[in-house]
C-alpha cells in the first residue's frame, strides 16, 4: 500500500482517538451536574460506529476486498451487448457492502481515490468476458483524472496486461465531486483520449452540471440519468428533454445510453426517440458473472425494429433512402500543427471556404475562411496567430455527423446551430474516420430536389415510389458497386379478377398487395430495404441478397392468406372464377396468386439499371407458368 495512504489513515485514527479522549474528559468533569447521559451515550456510539466503518474501509482497500459486478449495455439496433459497466460491491457480510455506503464513507474520510484505484484494478482483471469491440465502462470521479498514480500510465499497463486495449475502455465521469476547472480537466482528458480511451458523461439531464460537462467535454457517450427514463412514456416533459439530448448528441457525434430501463414501455419510448443503447433491470441485473440480455427485452427490441422497418418501407420519405455520405465533397485537410500562414496561403490559392483539421484520420477541428480573417483582422491578430499552429484559431467543436444519417436529420441538426456557425461546413465521418464535408447549400439543394422528385413520382393509389424514383435508386446502387437483390412482384390472373369483381375491388387488391410487401419487409427485412410500385399490378423490392428468399417466402405466405378475403365464398370453394375471355366465351381462371422473380448482381455484373428488368422479365415468365404463388431466383453463373 502507498506510504502516503498509510500516513493518511494514521492521521484519521489519531483524530478519532483525540475526539474520544475529549468526550471522556467532558463526562468526568461533569460528575457534579446532571450529565446528559443519553446524548453522551449516542455520541460515543456514533464515534465507535464511525471508527468501525473506518477500520472496515481500510481492510477493504488493503486486502482489495471489492467485488466487481457487471451490467450489460445493450444496442437497441439488434439487442446485442455493446459493453458492460463495472460496478463495485463491498464484501457480502460487510456494512459497506452496498456501493452508496461504501463510496460515501470513502469520500467522508478522503479515501475515494484509493478506493477507486482498487475498484478499477479489480474490474479490469475480471473483465475477461469482453469480446473484440465491446467496451468496459469504468466509473471515475473528476478529481482522479489529475491523480499522479492515475496519470503515470499504470492503468494502461493493467489494461494491456489483462488482454484489453485502451480503445475498449470508457472512463465514465460520475458526479460524486464537481468539476471545478473545466479548462484543466479537458486538457487532462485529452491526454487519455490520445491513448485511445473513450469518455462518457454520467447522469445527463439530472442537472445543470451534467449538461455543462457535455458541452465542455464532448463525450463519446452520454448516459441518460434514470430519473429521466423513469415513466418517460407518461411524461411529455421528459420526452421533450430526451428529444433535445438526442439532437445534441447527433450534433456532437456522441451516442446516448439510457440508464435505469425497467419496463417495456420505457424501452420502446427511448427507442422511438432515437436512443441507441440502454441498460437497466429490464435488460439484465448486475452480476459477478456477466449476464445475458433478458428474452423479454430482446423480443421487444425485435418487434420494434420490424415495425420500424415496415414503416420505412411504406413511407419512402423525401430522402428516398439518401444519406449525407452520398453527397460529400472534399476540401483541403491539414494537421493541428500546420501554421496559420500556410492555411491562409491555401485560401488565397483556391476558392475553398474552409479546411478540415485532422489528427491522423480523425477530424478535430474546422477553420472557415471568415473565421481565419476575423482572427487575423483583430488588433495584433497577425502578430499573435500568423506564425502559430492553426489549432489556436480553428473551431475545435464543429458539427460532425455519421455518413449514414438521412439528409433530413442532418438538416434539422445543422439549422439548429448558432447563427455564427450556421453556414459552416458539415464534417462527415464513417466509424470516426473522416469522409468529407457537405455545405448547407448542397444539403438544402439535394433535399429540395428529392422532395420534388418524390412528389411527382409516387404512385397515386399506393403512395409508393414510381418508376423515376426506382431508377434513381438502382443507379445509386450500381454506382456504389455493392451487392444487392431485386424482387419483381406480379399478380397472376389479376385481369380476370378485375373483369369479375370490378376496378374498385381491384384497387383494394393492389392496396392489399402493397401492404403485404410492407409487412414482409417488417418481418424479414431491414430499414434500408426499398419498396416501389412500377405500375398496375407490378411492384419491386430492393434488398440484400441474403434476405431476398426470406422476404419472397413471407410475401407468398401473407398474400395467399389475405387474397381469400377478396373472393366470395362460392368462388373460394370452387377455387376459380368464371369470366368471359377475349373471344366472348366463358373461361375458368384460378384464384389470383403472386409471382416473385429475384435478380442479384452477385452472379452477373450489370452495367446499366435497365439490364436488371430484362433478366427479371425472363424469370417472371418461369414463375407465372407454375401453379399458384411462386418464387424464382436467378442463380445462373454468367460469363463475363
Amino acid at each position: 500500500m502507498p506510504a502516503r495512504l498509510i500516513k493518511k489513515l494514521q492521521k484519521i485514527y489519531a483524530a478519532v482517538e483525540k475526539k474520544q479522549k475529549k468526550l471522556q474528559a467532558t463526562v468526568e468533569s461533569s460528575a457534579d451536574a446532571a450529565p446528559p447521559q443519553d446524548l453522551l451515550g449516542h455520541q460515543m456510539a456514533d464515534l465507535i460506529q464511525e471508527r468501525a466503518l473506518q477500520d472496515e474501509l481500510l481492510r477493504i482497500i488493503r486486502d482489495k476486498k471489492v467485488q466487481p459486478v457487471f451490467q450489460p449495455i445493450v444496442s437497441l439496433a439488434d439487442g446485442e451487448i455493446m459493453g458492460y459497466e463495472a460496478l463495485a460491491r463491498g464484501p457480502a457480510d460487510s456494512p459497506l457492502h452496498m456501493p452508496a455506503q461504501l463510496f460515501a464513507t470513502a469520500a467522508k474520510h478522503k479515501l475515494l481515490l484509493a478506493l477507486e484505484h482498487v475498484c478499477r484494478d479489480q474490474s479490469i482483471q475480471q473483465a475477461k468476458m469482453l469480446a473484440p469491440g465491446q467496451q468496459l465502462f469504468l466509473n471515475i470521479t473528476p478529481e482522479v483524472i489529475n491523480d499522479p498514480e492515475f496519470r503515470n500510465g499504470r492503468t494502461k499497463q493493467v489494461v494491456l496486461h489483462h488482454g484489453l486495449i485502451p480503445e475498449q475502455v470508457t472512463f465514465e465521469i460520475t458526479e460524486r465531486t464537481a468539476i471545478s476547472d473545466f479548462g484543466n480537466f479537458t486538457r487532462a482528458l485529452h491526454h487519455y483520449r490520445r491513448q485511445g480511451y473513450c469518455i462518457a458523461v454520467d447522469d445527463a439531464g439530472a442537472g445543470y452540471s451534467s449538461l455543462q460537462a457535455i458541452a465542455e467535454l464532448y463525450p463519446d457517450f452520454i448516459k441518460l440519468d434514470m430519473s429521466i427514463v423513469r415513466d418517460i412514456h407518461n411524461n411529455p416533459f421528459k420526452i421533450a428533454i430526451l428529444e433535445a439530448l438526442v439532437n445534441l448528441a447527433a450534433a456532437m457525434n456522441s451516442k446516448i445510453i439510457a440508464e435505469g430501463v425497467e419496463t417495456v414501455d420505457e424501452l420502446l419510448t427511448v427507442m422511438k426517440l432515437g436512443v441507441g443503447y440502454a441498460q437497466g433491470y429490464l435488460l439484465a441485473r448486475p452480476a459477478s458473472q456477466p449476464p445475458s440480455v433478458s428474452e423479454e427485452a430482446i423480443e421487444a427490441i425485435r418487434r420494434f425494429r420490424k415495425k420500424e422497418a415496415g414503416r420505412k418501407a411504406r413511407d419512402v420519405g423525401t430522402s428516398l433512402g439518401r444519406v449525407i455520405g452520398d453527397i460529400v465533397e472534399h476540401v483541403p485537410t491539414v494537421s493541428p500543427e500546420t501554421s496559420t500562414e500556410q492555411v491562409e496561403a491555401r485560401f488565397a490559392a483556391s476558392a475553398v471556404r474552409g479546411v478540415v483539421v485532422l489528427q491522423g484520420t480523425k477530424p478535430v477541428g474546422l477553420l472557415m475562411k471568415n473565421r481565419l480573417y476575423f482572427h487575423l483582422g483583430s488588433y495584433y491578430g497577425v502578430s499573435l496567430y500568423h506564425k502559430r499552429p492553426v489549432e489556436l484559431v480553428m473551431d475545435a467543436s464543429p458539427m460532425i455527423v455519421n455518413a449514414d444519417l438521412p439528409l433530413e436529420a442532418v438538416s434539422k441538426i445543422a439549422m439548429s446551430r448558432d447563427e455564427s456557425t450556421l453556414y459552416d461546413l458539415i464534417i462527415v465521418v464513417q466509424d470516426g474516420q473522416y469522409v468529407g464535408v457537405v455545405s448547407i447549400m448542397s444539403l438544402l439543394n439535394n433535399i429540395t430536389q428529392l422532395q420534388v422528385l418524390c412528389a411527382h413520382n409516387s404512385n397515386p393509389l399506393t403512395g409508393l415510389p414510381g418508376n423515376l424514383v426506382i431508377e434513381e435508386h438502382l443507379r445509386r446502387l450500381l454506382a456504389k458497386d455493392t451487392s444487392f437483390a431485386v424482387l419483381y412482384i406480379d399478380l397472376n390472373n389479376f385481369k380476370a379478377y378485375n373483369d369479375k369483381y370490378g376496378f374498385e375491388k381491384g384497387d383494394k387488391v393492389l392496396l392489399m398487395t402493397a401492404e403485404t410487401l410492407s409487412r414482409s419487409l417488417a418481418r424479414e427485412g431491414q430499414g434500408e430495404d426499398f419498396v416501389g410500385h412500377i405500375g398496375g399490378d407490378d411492384f419491386i423490392i430492393i434488398t440484400a441478397p441474403e434476405r431476398a428468399e426470406r422476404i419472397a417466402n413471407a410475401i407468398i405466405e401473407i398474400f395467399d392468406e389475405e387474397i381469400r378475403s377478396a373472393y366470395s365464398a362460392e368462388d373460394l370453394a370452387r377455387g376459380s372464377i368464371q369470366v368471359k375471355n377475349r373471344k366472348g366465351k366463358m373461361e375458368s381462371f384460378p384464384i389470383t396468386s403472386i409471382a416473385v422473380a429475384g435478380v442479384t448482381n452477385q452472379y452477373k455484373k450489370f452495367n446499366n439499371y435497365w439490364e436488371i428488368p430484362e433478366v427479371a422479365a425472363e424469370l417472371k415468365k418461369v414463375a407465372k407458368q407454375q401453379k399458384g404463388s411462386s418464387f424464382v431466383f436467378d442463380r445462373r453463373k454468367y460469363q463475363e
